[in-house]
């Protein structure tokens, strides 16, 4: 018995929805077990934690990578027995277990250790969420259903920080807590969140009786991976060859080692900067950095729109473009800081918005066009992953330069690599241009 084409529809519908709102809200809430540790380290009452930041970072981001490539390699993985649901599901859990634990460890190092378990589960989410929406989206939706989604950790992020900040130090609830309702609620809420996301998706429409959405997808990636594309089923390490041989994933990933070093520098080092440099109080210095995450969910909507527009799907022109942009405002930051809080606000919320603007059409779209649905979460491992060892040696680069150099020329640093991930992409500019146009086209 056959379903009838409206009620087959109403179906897709409601599963590729799912997938997209369940996930967006699953990565936004990650983000409330990410900083509960470094949130609370310096209020009054709180456990004795590592007293080297930078240390601290290096750490957890090395976790994450690790959890990066596991993620993508289970994720990939055909059959029930693993799957992105139950990938996206374990980090959830274990990042909320792992920051829960912290309300009653004490100890440095078992503070670390919980942290460092936590950087793991943290780094399961993203490419097996990445491989979700590459299954429910075909390649002419993906670019735009990515760049909303890419808010789940541009916006999304600065909310859940927010809450994070909010349970640390509010009195309206269990006031004699203290610092310890944040490693209390936010937990359980992420918890919550993924067992919600657990139950209202599925890793593959033909697991809910749907045909898949686009399984002429595959004939459309570059000649160049089509080639390698044939042992990608027959074995577990022959899919890391085949994305590890791409060389769109090695210049993406190349670039996003030094746009996520940027990136993370930034987040993590923006208000410090801004109270050394502007003289401005650490409660407006924080919320004028706040401004990096929340305009870069317009930055992701503008790259995709630049790149559909006016470069014929291309999208090394546009992250080329935005790249030199951020290097150029790097440049005259020091100007800047001396033209009022205004003007730094204005820089701020455009840098935010140039860097995630790459970031979500390189990482995600550009990525996922370059690979078969069959290497989704590995590509995205490991493009994510290089950006995550920038990440991690961002915190001790920007001590290093701080020291020798003085907070007053610390966008020097962010110049160079910006300048760097320019030059990487740059000379693609005209790369793929007639391939990728046929490749909506045919979607």
């Amino acid at each position: 018995m056959f379903s009838h084409p409206e009620s087959r529809s109403a179906r897709y519908n409601h599963w590729r929805s799912a997938a997209f709102s369940s996930s967006w809200l699953l990565y936004a809430g990650y983000y409330l077990c990410r900083e509960n540790l470094r949130t609370v380290r310096t209020l009054p009452g709180a456990p004795p934690a590592p007293d080297n930041l930078a240390g601290l970072l290096f750490n957890f981001a090395l976790a994450y990578v690790l959890g990066h490539f596991v993620s993508g390699t289970l994720s990939d993985l055909p059959g029930s027995r693993f799957g992105a649901r139950k990938i996206a599901l374990t980090g959830g859990l274990a990042s909320a277990a792992s920051t829960g634990a912290m309300l009653f460890v004490h100890a440095p190092h078992a503070l670390l250790a919980l942290q460092l378990l936590n950087g793991f589960a943290q780094g399961l989410g993203f490419p097996a969420l990445c491989r979700m929406l590459a299954v429910w989206f075909n390649r002419a939706e993906r670019p735009n259903v990515l760049a909303w989604w890419s808010a789940s950790y541009s916006l999304g992020g600065v909310l859940a920080a927010s809450l994070t900040l909010w349970c640390a130090t509010t009195q309206l609830i269990m006031p004699s807590w203290g610092w310890q309702r944040c490693f209390i609620f936010p937990p359980i809420l992420l918890a919550l969140i993924s067992t919600y996301f657990f139950f209202t998706t599925q890793d593959n429409p033909e697991d809910v009786g749907l045909s898949p959405i686009s399984p002429a997808d595959d004939s459309a990636v570059t000649n160049e991976f089509r080639q390698s594309s044939g042992a990608i089923s027959s074995g577990l390490w022959s899919g890391w060859w085949a994305v590890l041989t791409n060389s769109h994933v090695r210049t993406i990933a190349a670039m996003y080692f030094f746009l996520k070093m940027t990136r993370y520098a930034l987040l993590f080092w923006l208000p410090l900067y801004l109270v050394q440099t502007t003289h401005l109080s650490n409660n407006r210095a924080a919320s004028t950095a706040a401004l990096f995450e929340f305009f870069g969910f317009a930055g992701a909507l503008l790259a995709v729109r630049l790149s559909t527009r006016y470069f014929n799907s291309r999208r090394y022109p546009v992250a080329a473009v935005m790249l030199f942009a951020l290097g150029f405002l790097a440049l005259i930051q020091p100007l800047i800081t001396t033209l009022g809080w205004w003007v730094s606000a204005i820089s701020v919320a455009a840098m935010g918005l140039l860097v995630y603007a790459v970031d979500a059409l390189m990482v995600s779209v550009a990525v996922l066009e370059s690979v078969p649905l069959a290497c989704s979460a590995r590509a995205i491992a490991a493009v994510n992953g290089s950006g995550s060892l920038g990440q991690m040696l961002s915190p001790l680069l920007v001590t290093w330069f701080a020291r020798h150099y003085g907070w007053d020329n610390l966008f020097n640093l962010f110049l160079i690599t910006s300048l760097a991930a320019a030059a990487i992409v740059a000379p693609r500019w005209n790369d793929e241009a007639g391939e990728v146009t046929a490749a909506v086209a045919e979607a």
